[in-house]
């Protein structure tokens, strides 16, 4: 094969790099909403920016495709399909041995759970493990040590998270062994792990913030999502009610569970009640208070919360109802983003199961219209 022949074949390879790049941007619509992921994109689109660059001006280098990360993000996407329960991608977790915090790749299993992805051939992974790699460079075996000392300092659930290292290609049994006697567990696409219930917890109870009380006894959760509002709040969460509907899911994560709430989260329940809820909003409240244990609220905020700021949405209330939960040590059940995302910046990860926001809606009827009657 002649220079002309290497050179061509080398802008296919570029071509087919980009075509692949693209793949992955498309694929990761669909986890949007996933804290990381948007970083992720941007890091494709920078990969993209520049190897269209050296194609359109002749100047690409063979190493311009080995060091693409496209492979890694590719498996990284592969891997990402089979996980529950994600809550963020390239999560970062300090550690107290070295300046530079750990960046988690996925972060599953609403916390409970830590992956990382090795994308690299196996000759090269066992050989880093054997001690036959260049100066500076980790061995999943060093990159398993700082994962297990970063999930001792951040407990999640009150309990230290999972770890499980997905490689691309097959590790030989000894390596395997060695992770799994650190208390590593790996997998691959072919064999993932195995999750435990992402609605499990240690504990047998639940803290029901007052945004689940209210989705709960919604008259859009209880059949009656078929509406358009004068409202367009209204109209959207009826919408997203009709594609997913919420309350199959509350009871999935309620089932076997004693559920609580503190009494400034059932006083506040009650006053958006009688201000805003219709008849049946009302009945089911009624019915559901008898399944809930009422408790003194908090007199001490969590030392963890003391750095809180207070938004339109992260309010003193909020701060009581989740300081509840985290005194009993178990989940609180809400739909409030804006606290758990306030108190992540701060580096708190609050023990939650996070659900679409829904507000009472009979009493909007009067002014809206039925889709049934169209």
């Amino acid at each position: 094969m002649d220079a002309g022949d290497d050179e061509k074949k080398l802008y296919e390879e570029a071509r087919n790099k980009v075509k692949l790049g693209e793949e992955l941007k498309k694929a990761l619509i669909n986890f949007q909403e996933i804290a990381g992921v948007s970083k992720v994109q941007r890091k494709i689109q920078q990969e993209l920016k520049f190897l269209d660059k050296v194609i359109r001006t002749k100047t690409l280098k063979e190493n311009h495709i080995t060091s693409s990360n496209f492979v890694y993000y590719e498996f990284l996407i592969k891997t990402l399909r089979l996980q529950h329960g994600v809550v963020d991608i390239n999560g970062v977790f300090p550690l107290e041995s070295r300046d530079n915090p750990l960046r988690v790749d996925i972060v599953a299993n609403n916390g409970l759970k830590w992956v990382k992805v090795i994308a690299r051939n196996s000759k090269s992974v066992e050989d880093a493990a054997k001690g036959c790699v260049s100066f500076g460079a980790r061995s999943v075996l060093d990159q398993a040590e700082d994962y297990l000392e970063a999930s001792e300092l951040h407990f999640c659930m009150f309990q230290r998270p999972k770890i499980v290292f997905y490689f691309s290609n097959k590790i030989d049994d000894s390596l395997h062994q060695q992770l799994m006697e650190m208390g590593v567990y790996t997998a691959s696409l072919d064999e993932p792990d195995k999750d435990i219930d992402q609605y499990a917890t240690v504990s047998d109870e639940l803290n029901l913030d007052v945004t689940t009380m209210l989705a709960y006894v919604s008259a859009l959760t209880n059949g009656r999502s078929n509406w358009v509002f004068k409202e367009p709040l209204l109209s959207e969460q009826a919408e997203k009610e009709r594609a997913s509907p919420l309350k199959p899911l509350l009871e999935k994560i309620f089932h076997g569970k004693r559920l609580v709430c503190c009494q400034l989260a059932h006083t506040a329940f009650q006053n958006i009640l009688t201000l805003l809820g219709g008849p049946g909003e009302k009945a089911r409240a009624a019915e559901f208070m008898e399944r809930i244990t009422v408790y003194p609220d908090v007199l001490e905020i969590p030392e963890e919360f003391s750095n809180i700021r207070f938004t339109a949405k992260v309010n003193e209330r909020s701060l009581k109802i989740f300081s509840f939960g985290m005194a009993r040590q178990i989940f609180t059940v809400t739909s409030n983003k804006a606290f758990v995302r306030s108190a992540k910046m701060q580096g708190i990860n609050v023990p939650v199961f996070v659900h679409a926001s829904i507000a009472l809606t009979e009493s909007k009827e009067a002014t809206g219209h039925s889709l049934e009657n169209e």
